[in-house]
C-alpha cells in the first residue's frame, strides 16, 4: 500500500498474528504515516490498542453506529459498555488452581502437516486438571496440529500422549467396559469392593459379577492410565474419556452446516440411543440452553447453523463441547469473532470449567488475554516449545521474544545454508 501511494489505508485487525515487538514497529510505522497527512482506520477487538494508537474511536453495536469520540476523552470501560449496550465487567477472575493434577502427559510428540513437513517437533508438556494451560505462539507454529494430534484428527508420528483417567474410588460401569473387560482387569488387581478388600472374582458366576458393577460395589483402585496415541476420536469415546474439542475450523470441523442448532446438539450423543432412531428431546433442551445462556442471535434452534453469523456459530460450538462434562477441554481461539460481552462470557465458562477440575487448553492470540487467563503459558515456535512459564509472572515482551526465538534462529540458519550453496555456485 506504501508503494502503490495510498493515501487512505483500512487496516482489519492487523496485530492478530503479531507478536508485541511487531505490534510496536507497525504502531511506530503508522504514527509516521499520520505525521506525512496519510488517513489510517483501524478495525480492531483490543481496547488497549485503540487506546494505544487512535485518535478518534467511532462505536459499532449490531451495524449501527453508536458514537464517535476522542480517544483523550474516553476509556476502556466506556468503549467496552457503548459496544455491548450495558454495564461490563472487564476483569477476568482467574483464582489460583486447587491440587492440580496431571490429566494428560506429552511426551516427544511430532507431528507432520498435510504438506509433510513437521508442524510438531519433539514436545513435551503435562496438562494438569483444575488448570488453564494456555498456548501462545505467531499463528502456523503447529498449534493446530498440536491440538488435532491430541484429539485423533492427526496421525502422531512418534512420541506418547498418556491420559491419567480419573477413576480412583469410583464405580465401573458397563457403558464403556465389557464383562470380559471387567474379569480381567480384575484378576489384574484393579479392583476393590466398598471396604477396600480386593476384588478377583474366584468362584463367582458371570450373574453375579454383573449385579455386583450394576449395584456399584467394584470400584477402581487408581485412575487408569491410557495412551491415545493411534487412537480415533470415536476409539478414544468409547474408552470412556471425555475429552472436548473447540477446534480452529468451526464449520468444516466443529460442526455441519446444513444441520440445525439441535442435530448439530445430537451429533455427541446419537450412538447412545437405544433403538435405530434418534432421540431428540435432550438434544433440543441442551440447543435451547445454550441459545438462551450465550445469547445465541438466531431465529430458532432448527435454523442451520451456517445461517449464523460467526461469532454465534462458535457459541453453539463452545456451548456443545462444554455440556458434555469433559475431563479435557481444549479450544482452539474459542472467542475468535465474538463481541466484547460473549469473549468475557466464554472466559468465565473457562474458568468455571477449570473450578470443576478439568484440564483446559487455551489456545489465543490476544496475548493479554493469554496472560490474565492462564496459570501456565506454554510458547510454541518453530513446532517447537521455546518455553513453559508461569503466566502471573512473565511479561508480554518476555513472551514474545520466545515466540520469535526459534523463527528467528531457523530464518538466520537459513540464510547461511542459502549464502553456503551461493558460494559453492560461485567456486
Amino acid at each position: 500500500m506504501l508503494y502503490r501511494g495510498a493515501n487512505i489505508l483500512i487496516l482489519d485487525e492487523p496485530t492478530a498474528v503479531l507478536t508485541p515487538q511487531e505490534i510496536k514497529t507497525l504502531f511506530a510505522v503508522l504514527r509516521e504515516m499520520k505525521k506525512d497527512g496519510k488517513s489510517i482506520v483501524i478495525i480492531t477487538h483490543k481496547l488497549n490498542e485503540v487506546m494505544e494508537i487512535s485518535d478518534r474511536v467511532a462505536v459499532l453495536r449490531k451495524g449501527e453506529h453508536i458514537a464517535t469520540v476522542d480517544t483523550k476523552d474516553t476509556n476502556e470501560k466506556e468503549l467496552a459498555d457503548m459496544m455491548v449496550g450495558k454495564k461490563l465487567d472487564l476483569n477476568i477472575d482467574r483464582k489460583d488452581p486447587v491440587d492440580p493434577q496431571p490429566r494428560l502427559v506429552i511426551e516427544h510428540m511430532t507431528v507432520k502437516n498435510r504438506d509433510g513437513l513437521k508442524a510438531v517437533d519433539d514436545v513435551s508438556f503435562t496438562i494438569n486438571g483444575g488448570e488453564i494451560l494456555g498456548i501462545a505462539g505467531i499463528a502456523g507454529n503447529g498449534q493446530k496440529e498440536l491440538l488435532e494430534g491430541i484429539a485423533g484428527l492427526q496421525k502422531v508420528e512418534k512420541g506418547d500422549i498418556i491420559f491419567h483417567n480419573p477413576k480412583e474410588n469410583k464405580p465401573v460401569t458397563f457403558f464403556h467396559k465389557d464383562l470380559k473387560q471387567i474379569k480381567k482387569m480384575a484378576a489384574e488387581g484393579k479392583f476393590h469392593d466398598p471396604d477396600g478388600k480386593k476384588w478377583d472374582f474366584t468362584g463367582l458366576s458371570n450373574k453375579e459379577i454383573t449385579r455386583l458393577v450394576n449395584e456399584e460395589k467394584v470400584l477402581f483402585y487408581e485412575d487408569e492410565i491410557i495412551d491415545l496415541r493411534h487412537r480415533t476420536p470415536r476409539e478414544i469415546q468409547e474408552l470412556g474419556i471425555k475429552l472436548s474439542f473447540v477446534p480452529e475450523d468451526r464449520l468444516n470441523m466443529g460442526l455441519v452446516g446444513n444441520m440445525s442448532i439441535v442435530d448439530n446438539m445430537a451429533l455427541r450423543s446419537y450412538r447412545k440411543g437405544k433403538s435405530i432412531f434418534v432421540n431428540k428431546k435432550r438434544p433440543k433442551t441442551l440447543a435451547d440452553n445454550i441459545i438462551r445462556e450465550l445469547e445465541v442471535v438466531t431465529p430458532s434452534d432448527q435454523t442451520p447453523v451456517r445461517r449464523l453469523s460467526g461469532g454465534n456459530v462458535q457459541k453453539v460450538l463452545v456451548g456443545r463441547e462444554i455440556s458434555s462434562s469433559p475431563k479435557v477441554l481444549m479450544a482452539a481461539y474459542p472467542v475468535r469473532g465474538l463481541d466484547i460481552n460473549s469473549s468475557y462470557l466464554i472466559y468465565n465458562l473457562l474458568n468455571q470449567q477449570k473450578e470443576k477440575n478439568v484440564a483446559v487448553v487455551f489456545v489465543g492470540e490476544d496475548l493479554d488475554v493469554l496472560l490474565a487467563l492462564s496459570d501456565r503459558l506454554l510458547v510454541l515456535s518453530g513446532g517447537k516449545v521455546a518455553g513453559i512459564v508461569d503466566a502471573r509472572k512473565v511479561t508480554k515482551e518476555e513472551v514474545g521474544m520466545m515466540m520469535l526465538s526459534r523463527a528467528k534462529a531457523e530464518d538466520a540458519e537459513a540464510i547461511k545454508q542459502m549464502m553456503g550453496d551461493k558460494k559453492e555456485d560461485n567456486e
